[in-house]
């Protein structure tokens, strides 16, 4: 079975018994109806951070909403976010004297999506950006901008980034008795009459019902937490791992979605973590620019890649490896570095003094994993690596990586108003998307922020076109 990491897990507990303190009784997890059936203005399904956000501008507006949640909590991935938010010409970009532009945020959404990304939306999620940033400060949360040199990246003052986030969301939908939040309850199937989506069969604690609704909000997120779909959409990552995700993301909107005639699109890209354990990433340039010395090698001691390609290339070339898993190795000289001992600390590493000691601690042949290392530092290189550096400084580091799925980039299609599109481009009435769940946005890489952005902008969009606002 695959695991969660237990970061993961002690967060999801920690938030929980947090929301359950600030929760007014509207939005308590409530009882399942068994075969009653109910109705509201507008049924959310999922309780990650596009969820909430919907959830409660609905609600905002007078209207009856019900949120349904698989999961004993909400926060979905938002939870264990640690990338805060990207915004642009925000208050706090003015205060500080610090440019980063709509403009500046539009190119870089496309630059990074590698000229897949939908420009109609990102201009969508650019134009809204500071009003999002608005949007969270009124809910009490504090940031401030990462850096002079990221602008874009603005993070909270203090908590954790994503834990902090859930936390206020779950505060604000407390407030309005017209929401009603159902935990341990799956949506297994939309609804539709006359081609128009009219509610959802779900199953609770007390067995199946349907909701009926006006509009339905897809916010269940993306793919993580399922490896086979994954295989199946792009087979270079047959094997991921999901050391990155919590449990929900398994893909249930996009399914539902599809089942109703939903345009899916970029279903074969996904954002990957090539290194990464115990529910952490590690940034690649310790076995790469800053690391320089840095390398990769698998079960069997041995080097199989340039080991600064691409990352997504990268985790496909180590997934092909014996039980998808590879060990990073580099010598105090990373460590040093400012990511080196960052990753020690959060990956566990072990520690040697020698390249034997070391691979007897991780499991592997002393013997090969000195031959690999000193073949290397001679220059000998059949991965035409650009930038050698050398592994021989005393005390030498290791840590297990197991690539993992970080972000889906894929998922179902929708316009400017949130709609989900159908294979023509037409609009499936009455079906709306936002968050993760949504595909085409990015295109080809996502720049680290936009998603909880993306969360507010999309969710508030879903909600007030849902109830003609």
């Amino acid at each position: 079975m695959r695991r969660i990491a237990m970061t993961m897990v002690l967060i999801l507990v920690l938030i929980t018994s947090m929301l359950a303190a600030c929760t007014a009784p509207a939005s308590q997890p409530q009882p399942a109806q068994g075969n009653e059936d109910i109705t509201a203005d507008v049924l959310v399904i999922g309780g990650g951070g596009a969820g909430l956000v919907s959830a409660i501008t609905a609600a905002e507006n007078g209207v009856k909403v019900i949120l349904v949640e698989k999961m004993p909590a909400v926060g979905g991935n938002t939870i264990i976010s640690a990338t805060g938010i990207t915004a642009s010409d925000t208050q706090l970009h003015k205060d500080s004297g610090i440019s980063f532009t709509v403009e500046d945020h539009y190119k870089r959404t496309i630059e990074t999506g590698k000229g897949l990304a939908d420009e109609k939306l990102v201009r969508v999620l650019v134009e809204n950006s500071s009003a999002a940033y608005d949007w969270l400060v009124s809910l009490g949360l504090s940031y401030k901008i990462q850096s002079p040199e990221e602008p874009f990246w603005i993070v909270p003052t203090e908590g954790h980034y994503g834990a902090e986030l859930v936390k206020a969301l779950q505060a604000e939908a407390g407030k309005h008795k017209n929401l009603e939040i159902k935990l341990n309850t799956k949506a297994t199937e939309l609804i539709t009459e006359e081609g128009k989506v009219v509610g959802a069969k779900v199953e609770g604690q007390g067995g199946e019902y349907v909701i009926n609704a006006k509009a339905v909000i897809l916010a269940t997120g993306g793919l993580n937490n399922a490896p086979e779909m994954i295989a199946e959409y792009n087979p270079n990552y047959k094997g991921v791992h999901t050391e990155m995700t919590t449990p929900g993301p398994t893909g249930d909107g996009i399914k539902m979605a599809a089942a109703v005639g939903a345009q899916l699109r970029h279903m074969d890209l996904f954002q990957m973590r090539p290194l990464s354990s115990n529910g952490n990433w590690y940034k690649e340039v310790v076995i790469s620019e800053e690391g320089k010395g840095g390398i990769l090698v698998n079960l069997d001691g041995d080097r199989f890649v340039d080991e600064t390609m691409k990352t997504w290339d990268l985790a496909s070339e180590i997934l092909k490896q014996k039980e998808g898993t590879a060990y990073i190795i580099f010598d105090n000289d990373v460590y040093e570095t400012k990511e080196g001992k960052k990753t020690v600390e959060k990956g566990k590493g072990v520690k040697a003094d020698t390249i034997e000691e070391l691979a007897a601690q991780l499991g592997l042949d002393p013997a090969k994993l000195k031959a690999t290392v000193d073949a290397y530092n001679a220059g000998q290189d059949p991965f035409n690596r650009k930038a050698m550096g050398k592994v021989t400084t005393a005390p030498f580091y290791g840590i297990k990586t197991l690539p993992s799925s970080h972000y889906t980039m894929g998922g179902v299609a929708i316009n400017e108003n949130a709609q989900v599109l159908k294979e023509d481009g037409s609009v499936i009435e009455g079906l709306y998307a936002a968050g993760e769940v949504v595909g085409g946005l990015y295109g080809a890489g996502r720049v680290a922020g936009n998603n909880t952005l993306d969360d507010i902008v999309f969710g508030k969009i879903a909600a007030k076109h849902a109830i003609g606002k």
